[in-house]
């Protein structure tokens, strides 16, 4: 078998492109930079972007399926968005489509509420963009919720808040909750979706708790993690906006990559970010296999060996 991958250098794709070769699959991905491979066995790694359709051709020869990856999370305007996760998104499927490979489109738990911000709407619009671009070809999208563990820079700042006795969680009428999985699982959901689930929909993907995690919950199960008793702050919505616009200003006058998303905040107060509805785990044998505690060590070791955290 032959697969071809785009956002194989991200932190998710990274761990895919890990288990497919494990597996035993040839994989051709796409990269702006392809010196960020390593260039493993089994892997051809070819030089472009999602706005280029003659190296997404040239990926999509002879694939059997097309896992699409690649998307901005930060953008400095909301059309950056679009043209990467919307317009990007369609001429993956096209590509994907023209060699009768099956597209895989990996979006976002977000989609489920695309009001909350610009990047979740251009989640939702990539579902709709992918049906229209591939016609007749099978595809799928899978909403991941948030993805964790070792590589992943992301939850760093909360690793580290929870190690100097901080726990932060939204101050919301009712305590919001989350699913949130272990990148490993993520990885695994995505290679048993392309082979096992209906084609032609859109399937959100859980963790190992149906009604996904409590953000206290969170911060005690790190804290364990590591021999901390975190103290809970229920932060208003007012405090996280003006930091949050504090950084996005600082970040602008520095020319520098945006680590705060427009309506980001939006996102963190949304009350209810649980996989509940048209489950992969409905309609394929996979299963988490990672409970948080485990992950949540996994991920602090790495952080300590890489002198992080």
């Amino acid at each position: 078998m032959r697969v071809a991958v785009t956002g194989g250098t991200g932190f998710v794709g990274t761990a895919l492109i890990t288990r497919l070769i494990d597996k035993g699959i040839e994989v051709r991905a796409l990269a702006r930079n392809p010196d960020r491979f390593n260039a493993p066995q089994n892997i051809t790694v070819l030089r472009g972007g999602l706005e280029d359709e003659a190296a997404l051709s040239a990926l999509a020869e002879g694939a059997d399926i097309f896992f699409n990856l690649a998307g901005v999370t930060h953008a400095r305007k909301a059309d950056e968005y679009y043209q990467t996760n919307v317009d990007g998104a369609a001429r993956a499927a096209r590509a994907a489509a023209a060699q009768g490979a099956k597209l895989v489109h990996i979006s976002s738990i977000s989609a489920r509420a695309p009001e909350v911000s610009p990047y979740a709407r251009s989640k939702y619009e990539s579902e709709a963009a992918i049906r229209a671009a591939s016609g007749d070809n099978p595809w799928l999208a899978l909403r991941l919720p948030a993805i964790y563990g070792p590589g992943d820079l992301v939850t760093l700042p909360y690793f580290k808040l929870v190690k100097m006795g901080l726990a932060l969680e939204p101050r919301t009428p009712t305590p919001a909750h989350a699913s949130i999985l272990y990148v490993e699982d993520a990885a695994a959901a995505i290679v048993i979706a392309s082979s096992s689930a209906p084609p032609r929909a859109v399937y959100e993907i859980g963790d190992d708790r149906p009604e996904g995690h409590a953000w206290s919950e969170i911060g005690a199960i790190l804290g364990d993690q590591l021999a901390k008793r975190p103290r809970t702050i229920r932060v208003p919505r007012t405090l996280i906006g003006a930091y949050h616009k504090i950084i996005s200003a600082a970040e602008r006058a520095l020319g520098r990559k945006p680590s705060v998303r427009e309506g980001q905040v939006n996102e963190f107060f949304h009350p209810d970010w649980v996989a509940r509805s048209d489950l992969l785990s409905d309609v394929t044998p996979w299963r988490p296999t990672t409970p948080l505690k485990e992950g949540f060590a996994k991920t602090a070791l790495w952080y300590q060996k890489n002198d992080l955290l």
